[in-house]
């Protein structure tokens, strides 16, 4: 192609594969000759190029750094709660001590040999476990197995020698943290040094996981904020040292911080100061930046509070956004579309469904309003009569369960229409293959919990093939769209928030009706949900 100002380019598809947000597009590259005969060869070169890149990304699905992260995360995890345990209950006996010294010795071993972790059988069921439970994108027999594998054996070292380490520690007293000053000298006494900034992350870290305070995608957004406070101002800065301009230089940063860094080519293994306002590089959203802030804040409210710095520098910091930029970021679906998604989903008719889940998630989800996750780990004993009405009843009882808030632990009213669609009859179908989950199919992901395969059907091929896709129409629309409906319907505002969990405004309702809304005023309401089919 060729500009108006006569300067070739080449316009070169770039697959969704490898694109950070999983989406077909195209890279233009100014070849800077006006001469087409130049242009034609220097685009068969970059096209030969291209192409060898495309293929090699495709083929590298998963980067070395990203298994590293996975496998740093899960053993931080395991290591947190050996070291709290031992809090606890006090050193390792000397019969586990012992057992953990062997393994040591073994994993040391099978990584010198290339020899399986255990001395009976092949670590193929571990690695095959380790894949399932964090989701991996990783076939046997492919490169990234045979990382794994490698990476696997080094990092259960790892995890070992910290343990034994942590585990010695807690066999010894230290009396000389403050060396004594010289004989003679009249000078103040050397102030011993405070926490690091590493040091109060990981304590306060592991005081908000000891106490369940966060859901496993929470703990690895967390690690994330904190990596990079730490690659601004230093892991090892003593918190006490900071300034208000450094939180400042914080704050720049991240309003010049790319979005998807380590996975956009182009930002990718590059130093901080080499990537930020890069021209043509998307930058993260106002929301993504006040995450990072309130993380911050976080942090060193809780080093104020145990007295490890005096002030909180972070306090204040979060970017102040317009009503409309806060409430923008869905659309509730209209009437026509909500028709036009359950005819779809009812009767089939274009085979968009191929799994149950598709069909039951999104019904659940257009007449609850519940969030997708919610929905995604629901277990068949969920579902129950209270007084009569059949409920989906929203809790954290099970396999890994999570709610975002306390007021997303309720019992939600299982509307007519979905009993008409057959929901009861596909749960007694389900608990007579002895399932336990009303949507088996889902798997776990650490860092969006379950039912990632509906919010990829339901977003990136229900709703393209239905012509309503767009960047403020997603899954989690359904959630608006029941909100509006109800409050359209005469439902007054406190009533609906208790049907799709939504705290509580004003003290009135959060002090003083604690008890709440009685199952039958929700059922009542929920059944005046109506789409008009």
């Amino acid at each position: 192609m060729k500009s108006r100002c006569g300067v070739f380019y080449l316009r070169w598809p770039l697959p969704k594969q490898l694109h950070p947000q999983k989406k077909a597009s195209t890279l233009k590259l100014s070849l800077q000759t006006r001469d087409p005969r130049k242009a034609l060869r220097l685009s068969r070169s970059l096209i030969q190029i291209g192409e060898r890149l495309n293929e090699y990304g495709i083929a590298h699905g998963m980067r070395h750094e990203e298994l590293r992260s996975v496998l740093t995360e899960h053993f931080r995890q395991w290591l947190n709660e050996m070291k709290s345990q031992m809090d606890d209950t006090g050193p390792l006996s000397e019969l586990d001590r012992q057992t953990y010294e062997t393994s040591k010795r073994v994993a040391k071993q099978a990584r010198k040999t290339d020899t399986p972790l255990s001395l009976v059988k092949s670590d193929n069921d571990l690695l095959a476990s380790f894949i399932e439970k964090y989701d991996l994108d990783i076939q046997e027999g492919s490169t990234e197995y045979g990382w794994l594998d490698r990476e696997m054996k080094l990092s259960f070292h790892g995890f070992l020698k910290a343990v034994l380490a942590y585990d010695k520690s807690l066999q010894r007293y230290d009396f000389d943290a403050r060396p004594a000053s010289p004989v003679g000298d009249t000078s103040q006494p050397v102030k011993a040094a405070g926490m690091t900034i590493a040091e109060v992350a990981a304590a306060y870290s592991k005081e908000r996981q000891r106490g369940n305070a966060w859901a496993a995608k929470t703990v690895i957004e967390k690690a994330d904020h904190v990596k990079l406070l730490e690659e601004i101002l230093g892991g090892d800065t003593d918190v006490r040292t900071l300034t208000a301009m450094d939180a400042k230089r914080v704050k720049d940063t991240l309003l010049g911080y790319p979005r998807n860094r380590s996975k956009n080519p182009l930002t990718r293994g590059r130093p901080l100061a080499d990537v930020l306002n890069l021209p043509g590089i998307q930058i993260i959203q106002v929301a993504t930046i006040n995450k990072y802030l309130q993380t911050y804040h976080e942090v060193f409210e809780w080093a104020k509070q145990n007295h490890h710095t005096t002030e909180n520098l972070f306090s204040g910091l979060a970017v102040k956004q317009t009503k409309k930029n806060k409430d923008g970021d869905r659309d509730a679906y209209t009437d026509d579309q909500i028709r036009l998604i359950l005819r779809t989903v009812l009767h089939n008719d274009d085979g968009l469904v191929t799994k149950p889940y598709q069909k039951w998630a999104t019904l659940i989800g257009i007449y609850t309003g519940a969030r997708l996750g919610e929905i995604a780990q629901l277990h068949l004993k969920d579902i129950h009569q209270e007084g009569g009405i059949w409920v989906f009843n929203m809790n954290e009882e099970g396999d890994r369960k999570s709610l975002k808030t306390s007021a997303a632990r309720r019992l939600v009213p299982i509307h007519s229409k979905l009993i008409e669609a057959g929901l009861l009859d596909y749960v007694q179908d389900m608990t007579n293959k002895k399932a336990i989950k009303l949507f088996p199919d889902f798997s776990y992901d650490p860092k969006n919990g379950w039912g990632r395969q509906q919010s990829r059907w339901f977003n990136d091929r229900l709703l393209v093939q239905l012509g309503l896709k767009s960047k403020t129409r997603v899954f989690h629309s359904l959630r608006h769209t029941v909100n509006t409906r109800l409050l359209q319907a005469g439902v007054a505002d406190p009533l609906v928030k208790s049907i799709i969990g939504h705290e509580q405004d004003g003290m009135t309702h959060r002090q003083y009706f604690k008890e709440g809304f009685t199952l039958q005023q929700r059922n009542e309401a929920m059944q005046k949900l109506d789409y008009g089919l």
